[in-house]
């Protein structure tokens, strides 16, 4: 009698394990973006290929991927035991790539650290001292009156 009142108690406590066991075993890879000062990154564009799959950061730089796309566009579970290869862009820093292989389960990746793209800002190689020019009859098209 006693083992019966106490049924539905063990009937929960292994629907919970169940539940938390099929969630633990959820297919995904997830990280960060951080830049060189290591500061999170925000709407930078993640890419996994194979796969076809591109997110977008949230806030604090993280993102999760726990799908592909086939041909046509549909999702499909990631693929175990392959290799893949990440690229992390957003406009004004280089992209980071990198490759990674998937075994199973959730893959946490160290944080990918994006750099600011560099200007080359190079001499005028014209000259812009106007004793250069001495030839002043085209005008800009603006005229100054008074002085």
């Amino acid at each position: 009698m006693r083992l019966l009142s106490q049924l539905p108690f063990v009937f929960i406590l292994l629907i919970s394990t169940w539940v938390q066991s099929g969630c633990a075993h959820r297919r995904a890879i997830s990280g960060q973006v951080i830049d060189r000062n290591g500061q999170p990154m925000d709407r930078v564009l993640v890419r996994l290929d194979p796969g076809n799959v591109e997110v977008i950061t949230d806030s604090e730089g993280f993102y999760r991927i726990d799908y592909l796309r086939d041909d046509r566009g549909n999702r499909i579970p990631i693929d175990r035991k392959l290799e893949y290869r990440i690229e992390a862009f957003r406009l004004g820093f280089h992209i980071h790539e990198s490759n990674l292989f998937y075994k199973r389960g959730q893959l946490i990746l160290d944080p990918l650290t994006l750099t600011e793209d560099t200007i080359r800002i190079q001499p005028n190689q014209l000259s812009i001292d106007p004793a250069a020019y001495p030839d002043r009859t085209q005008s800009t098209g603006a005229t100054y009156e008074g002085e």
